[in-house]
């Protein structure tokens, strides 16, 4: 006889619906609660595959398909005479037809567990900005673990697209608000909870506290962020949201987006600030990531930025075709391209206004971004 371990209660309603568990040897199974056995509990018990059963946990996969579409699905029942913390003995169904009236509904898909709850208290408690990532690369498959490279990479290319929606944010605003922010580390987060219960989580805080009044600056770049995402199933939607900020910005999205896809991971994430009430919450799956991926992968240039700088000619190598020039904002250097604008006559000492284009590379490894400014025309001051 087959026993197996309940591991975790996937789906709970006036007690557990759905349960994973385990046997001896490290089997997955997926128990569906049915009628009692008189005083008894009772479950439908099916063996499944770890992968499908990752689908199901992040909902891209519904139940019924989740216990009907295998090669060679074997099913059980399981009846809970003590604490479901102890073995569940199962007896095996061997005709396929006695097992219709225990079949769920077509369209049962598991949602992720609310974690307002978490994303609030933390927000409160820190008197910050609080963002709540849940992630599930294959590795989380069996247990609340992700692999160093992974988190590493998920961390730099989140905090990478906050740095770059903060700027695009901060754009739009007068000159004279601009001056009047201090922007110094406003876009910059903490971990503060390494690994919070559920599929893969991480807790993230505003590395500056809130003002007075609990808004802070970092919200202006998740309001950005939060729009990125909005209407996610529907790609030439985005493909068109991302071609009008097009930019750095929208660069560190699809790098975010190809980053999920090249570790087949699904993430989910809201916010709070310490006076919500409820948190901002967006997801995007492996499977919407693809084709987004694809559309804006065919967009060139679409993470450049036209940047135009005014200051002080302090070099201008005319044979290497290279730049350096003091601005308000400190010293630029940049070069041009063989088919821009030339160098010569350009005096030493004197001010120019440079249109540029800014691009960046950015290196997965480190989260570290190089930037290259190209000069596309010049004028005299």
């Amino acid at each position: 006889m087959t026993t197996i371990r309940h591991l975790r209660t996937l789906y709970f309603y006036d007690g557990p619906q759905v349960i994973e568990a385990r046997d001896a040897i490290g089997g997955h199974y997926v128990g569906v609660l049915i009628e009692p056995d008189g005083a008894h509990d009772r479950f439908l018990v099916c063996g499944v595959d770890p992968d499908r059963l990752r689908e199901f946990r992040i909902g891209h996969l519904d139940l019924l398909a989740l216990l009907t579409e295998q090669d060679e699905a074997r099913y059980f029942l399981a009846t809970v005479t003590g604490a479901l913390s102890e073995p569940l003995h199962l007896t095996a169904i061997n005709h396929e037809a006695d097992i219709q009236g225990y079949l769920p509904d077509e369209g049962f898909v598991l949602h992720d567990p609310p974690i307002e709850d978490l994303t609030l208290r933390e927000a409160h408690d820190r008197n910050t900005l609080v963002l709540n990532i849940a992630v599930d690369p294959p590795e989380a498959n069996s247990e609340n673990r992700i692999r160093v490279s992974t988190l590493v990479g998920l961390l730099n290319n989140v905090q990478t697209l906050l740095r770059h929606a903060y700027g695009a944010a901060l754009r739009d605003l007068p000159a004279a608000a601009r001056r009047s922010i201090d922007r110094t580390d406003a876009h910059l987060m903490d971990v503060v909870v390494p690994a919070a219960s559920g599929s893969f989580r991480i807790v993230l805080a505003a590395s500056r506290a809130s003002d007075l009044l609990g808004h802070n600056e970092l919200a202006r770049a998740l309001e950005r962020v939060d729009a990125m995402f909005d209407d996610i199933d529907q790609p030439e939607v985005v493909l068109e949201r991302v071609r009008t900020h097009r930019g750095h910005f929208a660069g560190a999205f699809l790098r975010l987006l190809r980053f999920l896809v090249d570790h087949r991971s699904g993430m989910r994430y809201d916010w709070a600030q310490p006076g919500f009430s409820a948190p901002r919450s967006r997801s995007i799956s492996q499977a919407q990531s693809l084709p987004i991926v694809e559309l804006l992968s065919g967009v060139s240039n679409l993470g450049s930025e036209s940047i135009t700088l005014t200051g002080i000619l302090e070099e201008a190598d005319v044979t290497r075709r290279t730049w350096r020039m003091a601005t308000d904002e400190g010293k630029v250097t940049g070069g041009v391209q063989e088919s821009g604008p030339t160098l010569e006559g350009l005096r030493l000492g004197a001010a120019y206004e440079f249109s540029c284009i800014e691009e960046i590379e950015f290196f997965d490894g480190t989260g570290q971004e190089a930037r290259k400014m190209i000069l596309t025309e010049h004028r005299p001051r």
